[in-house]
């Protein structure tokens, strides 16, 4: 199991580059059937220097031919906001309300199923891309859960590879959030921490 101390980020991108540019990951193959979906946790404090090897990551990859759409949920979540004129609303709110409550107004505008997951769709039409990577999942709880994202992208990204940037713990079944909040849902997703190319 990874932790702070065994995890070193610059090794750990290093061997992603090395799978995810790899035939057999792009080909999808030794899935079994399932959904190309994987998850690449990381110990929270490495949080700042993830991002920079993400970047890196990216910019390698697609210099390899391989374009990636980054979705960052954080980012999403305040572009949909602007878009709506509602973020300057929400900043004054935030002050005022409780935090339920705010959680409860965010609800509407944040829609999952109505909203982020078309924005989603919208943005993988706009730039076609070989893989999708979901990233500040840290930033955005609780607002948006992973696990919806996760759940409601079945359907939309069809065979693309999925790669999930988590700031946690994955076991292979479920995730523990910032290795403090444990969430119950089952994922059948593949752990990159373990994937043999």
């Amino acid at each position: 199991m990874l932790n702070s101390k065994t995890y070193n980020a610059p090794h750990h991108f290093e061997n992603l580059f090395k799978i995810l540019s790899s035939a057999r990951f792009l080909n999808k193959e030794g899935l079994g059937g399932e959904l190309p979906f994987f998850i690449h946790s990381f110990p929270v404090c490495h949080q700042l220097i993830v991002e920079k090897q993400l970047q890196s990551l990216i910019k390698r990859l697609e210099n390899e031919g391989v374009d990636v759409l980054e979705i960052h949920l954080y980012k999403l979540s305040l572009d949909i906001l602007n878009q709506e004129n509602l973020l300057g609303q929400i900043l004054n709110q935030e002050v005022k309300l409780p935090k339920q409550r705010l959680l409860r107004v965010l609800s509407g505008p944040l829609n999952i199923d109505n909203v982020v997951i078309p924005e989603i769709h919208k943005r993988l039409a706009e730039k076609p891309a070989k893989m999708i990577f979901l990233t500040g999942i840290g930033a955005a709880f609780p607002i948006i859960r992973s696990h919806t994202i996760l759940n409601n992208l079945q359907t939309l990204v069809g065979d693309l590879p999925l790669v999930m940037f988590f700031p946690g713990t994955y076991n292979n079944q479920s995730l523990t959030l910032f290795d403090r909040l444990k969430d119950d849902n089952y994922y059948r997703a593949h752990n990159l921490n373990e994937y043999k190319i």
